[in-house]
């Protein structure tokens, strides 16, 4: 059967392929292009290459979301970009292949991978073998996927008239769980030769006859997602009030739903995150579509009118402003992606909708472009973990243990991670299997994990690098909570102590409220060796901050910036684990606890204020200076420039922090151009106050800063 009769079975099927082309830089564009000869189609390809000059960087992809495509090209020979793929993989429809060009298969999981730099926290790129692996054992276990080798000598597919490729694995699929990747790292290149199949030397002999893929013989494909829209669309036109929710994956229709709920009703009011994300949407409510954003809903002083709230995304807008949204109307139907590129929204709205009442919950299942039955879908759905994680009722004993890539655990740790966190995605399995400085703590059994917690390692910078993250010179890459420390709350010391970030924890919903996660923790504090503190950062609640603090973990900054993914403001705590590590954590929680009553004024959160001297003090010279001097922010130096300001007054800065004017107002009347402007104004007028108290010690801050530039 020829490639042309194959492509026209899988129309039929409603299905797509991939097809994996492994070889040298030169000779897999080669292999594309007579697939681009033997069958027509858009051929949509993403790839940073040159040698595609009709090409869209994998970046650039959101750009083309929501057409179709016939037929495409991911190049991975030089890096994999795994939420570019999968977005890739949804603009196809039935009939399509998707062409995966990769490195040749011995080398593929040794050589670095460019993509590493945008996660790993790396100067240079890395390689990448947990990952690749993975890839190579679920490309192999699979009859549907098509891999064609430059050195194997592989008789490659004429066009109609002769041999398409044959699939090189006839035997049945297996699932991966429990393969993600028992491999040990250092042994890679030797491992990758077990990766070949089987039975490819028999399968390429020249006189060998085609296989027919086994999926050709399904029947006919006739869609079923209509059917499944009208069902829903018909309850949601009988609802008399209360909140619906849809979850779909990617490609079921869900946003076209919506619309035709606006259209029929034509009282609706459409919401989401960002309004170019609601074209799909607009399209099918046509004149009826309505939008306007969260925020400005929220800022209306009269009740909407509107009979129905459509949130679309749902679980992309932040909890605080979704349960005021929700207040306002008298129906509301939220629709959210529950897996994918972008991440989980499943398990957040599970928890949210759980504190309302009247809340219906709907699925789309069935596919709109492809059958449910779609081989690459399924492979996909594998490769990068999408499936939700397994809920257990199982109350026997927990036992809490480390786990490594190496170890098949982990693929269950990370499904529990992403069922939990909306933003867990693709990029985060990269990060957990290859990038350096990664521990992990699993709660359960290695066949049943009920609750996971991920570590960052941090910290460990030299003296010279940490001064200049204080003073706001430099940001090098990682070191999240260790910089914050350093650059916004004024530790340059946060940053040379070694500490692990708490960077996710879960514990699966029905096993919450037994101590899951407090033992996590507890582990994770007694194994960490060679560290000076644990730290975490989170979205400010009280019902949070409360558990982190029977952790034994001390609040030490507050951002003050509202995060977009959940309305918070990032709160940063930490455990002393050493007595350097006790002394930053004493330190730091008296500056916060002074600084309090100041940060009232530009974070919305109740702090507990203690009394606590609000003169000029030794404490405040160094933040001033770096604010005057360097490049500290003005946020972060808002506190001590308050104290500042009533033993040195100067104009802007009495007008902005005394006498309460906006920034915008003050920025006008002083005649400047702009916010940037403004705050260069206002160190000047720090550098002056400070000379004002001090001169001589202010001329030896200002020459000790001039050093560090």
């Amino acid at each position: 059967m020829s490639l042309v009769d194959i492509t026209a079975a899988m129309q039929r099927a409603g299905i797509r392929r991939l097809c994996v082309i492994a070889g040298d830089a030169d000779w897999a564009p080669q292999q594309a292009m007579e697939w681009r000869v033997a069958l027509s189609g858009d051929w949509l390809t993403l790839s940073d290459s040159d040698d595609f000059p009709q090409r869209v960087a994998p970046a650039a992809l959101r750009t083309l979301l929501g057409r179709e495509f016939q037929h495409a090209i991911f190049d991975a020979r030089s890096g994999f970009h795994a939420e570019a793929f999968a977005a890739l993989a949804g603009t196809l429809r039935a009939g399509s292949w998707l062409l995966l060009l990769t490195p040749p298969w011995q080398d593929w999981a040794t050589q670095p991978d460019c993509d590493s730099l945008r996660w790993a926290d790396v100067a240079e790129p890395i390689a990448t073998p947990h990952f690749i692996h993975h890839l190579q054992q679920l490309i192999e276990q699979d009859p549907q996927v098509m891999l064609q080798h430059q050195h194997q000598h592989q008789h490659q597919y004429q066009h109609e008239h002769e041999r398409a490729p044959e699939l090189l694995h006839p035997h049945q699929p297996a699932r991966a769980s429990g393969l993600l990747h028992q491999h040990q790292p250092e042994r890679a290149s030797e491992l990758l030769h077990q990766h070949q199949p089987e039975r490819a030397p028999e399968l390429l002999h020249p006189h060998q006859p085609a296989r027919t893929p086994a999926l050709l013989d399904l029947p006919d494909w006739h869609c079923q997602a209509p059917q499944q829209q009208e069902q829903i669309l018909q309850q949601l036109l009988k609802m008399p009030s209360g909140v619906a929710v849809i979850t779909a994956a990617r490609g079921r229709g869900k946003s076209a739903l919506a619309g035709m709920l606006a259209k029929h009703n034509q009282h609706c009011l459409v919401t989401a995150p960002a309004k170019v994300s609601t074209e799909v949407l607009a399209a099918f409510a046509g004149e009826h579509f309505h939008f306007m954003a969260p925020d400005a809903i929220l800022a209306m002083d009269a009740e909407p009118s509107a009979q129905w709230l459509i949130v679309d995304e749902a679980a992309a807008i932040p909890a605080p402003l979704l349960q005021q949204l929700v207040q306002r109307f008298p129906r509301v139907l939220m629709i959210t992606t529950v897996q994918g590129y972008e991440g989980t929204g499943r398990g957040f709205m599970l928890r949210f909708c759980a504190t309302l009442p009247q809340v219906r919950y709907f699925q789309l299942d069935e596919p709109l472009r492809w059958s449910a039955h779609d081989p690459l879908e399924q492979w996909l759905s594998q490769a990068l973990l999408f499936e939700d994680a397994i809920e257990s009722e199982d109350g026997g004993e927990i036992t809490i243990f480390p786990a490594t890539s190496e170890q098949g655990a982990l693929e269950a740790g990370y499904r529990l991670l992403a069922s939990a966190h909306y933003r867990t995605s693709p990029l985060d399995l990269r990060r957990m299997l290859d990038a350096p400085g990664m521990r992990f703590w699993l709660a359960g059994a290695p066949e049943n994990i009920v609750g996971a917690l991920w570590l960052v390692e941090e910290g460990g910078l030299d003296k010279s690098l940490a001064d200049a993250v204080w003073a706001g010179l430099r940001r090098p890459r990682g070191n999240l909570v260790a910089q914050s420390l350093a650059a916004h709350a004024g530790f340059a010391e946060a940053a040379t102590l070694r500490s692990q970030r708490i960077s996710r924890i879960a514990v699966l919903a029905a096993q919450r409220q037994r101590g899951i996660g407090s033992a996590l923790v507890a582990m994770a504090q007694q194994q960490a060796e060679g560290c000076d503190f644990l730290s975490v950062s989170f979205g400010y609640t009280e019902s949070l901050w409360q558990f982190w603090q029977r952790c034994g973990f001390t609040l030490v900054r507050i951002g003050s910036q509202r995060e977009a993914s959940s309305g918070c403001y990032a709160a940063m705590a930490i455990r002393a684990l050493t007595p350097a590590g006790e002394q930053l954590q004493q330190q730091a929680a008296q500056r916060f606890a002074r600084d309090a009553v100041w940060l009232r004024d530009i974070i919305d959160v109740p702090f507990k204020t203690t009394d606590h001297s609000q003169t000029l003090s030794e404490d405040d010279w160094p933040l001033l200076a770096g604010f005057a001097w360097a490049q500290r922010p003005y946020e972060a130096s808002y506190a001590a420039l308050q104290r500042l300001v009533r033993a040195s007054p100067q104009p802007i800065l009495e007008a902005i922090l005394v006498q309460k004017q906006p920034l915008s107002a003050a920025t006008q009347q002083a005649g400047l151009s702009g916010r940037k402007a403004l705050v260069q104004r206002l160190r000047q007028e720090t550098a002056e106050a400070l000379i004002q108290c001090n001169t001589s010690r202010a001329e030896q801050w200002q020459q000790q800063l001039a050093s560090l530039q």
